[in-house]
């Protein structure tokens, strides 16, 4: 178990923070967001839009990130992955923070803000593919693609890697829907891995009509 020490200057720019929050109070964004099935049990309604530009405002601070996190509410978890230090996650953090994402938008921040920069993602990847469990699996999907957008940087020997350890039961639409956008970016790369996972989702599709709408976006993609 993690073990926080209190800081009067921390606590200070946490209920700064909050009070700022307080303020972008939006009625209509969180009538969309029930409207789209995000149904918080803790939400003030703002945009993601003035949450990074409320974050913008700050340092990245690990103990304000867990006043954040632990307050609870659906912007403060946001704003927390916005200003964790990445180098600071532990894996018990890491564990908590997955038991405690509670929507497919928090998964997709947090994943984006924080997990993306996280110095031992490639080797975090495959085992949270492996893992059977939606949170991860989604994570490590969306993380992926993110990575593959980056052509100078991405590591093409470890992104095979997890091509072929993607798993094949995707019945869920918004972890569909995610695959489809990572293998899109994915076969972006270089001829080469574009060719396994046309190969891959080839095969796939005989098995499963979902790997189809999968296979009928990556011609779109290989077209372009």
């Amino acid at each position: 178990m993690e073990f926080f020490i209190g800081d009067k200057d921390t606590e200070a720019i946490f209920q700064q923070i909050f009070k700022k929050l307080m303020i972008l109070r939006n009625g209509e964004t969180h009538h969309e967001m029930r409207k789209y099935g995000l149904n918080y049990t803790r939400s003030i309604g703002a945009t993601i839009v003035n949450l990074r530009e409320l974050a913008s405002e700050y340092s990245k601070d690990h103990l304000l990130a867990h006043k954040l996190w632990t307050k609870g509410f659906r912007e403060t978890k946001i704003l927390a992955s916005l200003l964790e230090e990445p180098e600071k996650l532990s894996n018990e953090q890491i564990n908590r923070w997955f038991d405690e994402m509670d929507s497919n938008e928090l998964i997709e921040q947090v994943s984006m803000n924080l997990f993306l920069n996280h110095s031992n993602i490639y080797q975090l990847i495959p085992d949270w593919l492996q893992s059977g469990n939606y949170r991860r699996v989604v994570s490590a999907i969306i993380v992926s693609g993110r990575l593959a957008m980056n052509k100078k940087e991405a590591k093409i020997g470890e992104l095979f890697k997890i091509v072929e350890i993607i798993p094949t039961n995707i019945d869920e639409f918004y972890l569909r829907n995610q695959l489809k956008r990572c293998l899109g970016k994915m076969v972006r790369l270089n001829k080469e891995i574009a060719h396994k996972i046309s190969q891959m989702v080839h095969d796939l599709r005989a098995e499963d009509e979902n790997w189809q709408e999968v296979w009928d976006d990556l011609q779109y993609e290989l077209d372009l």
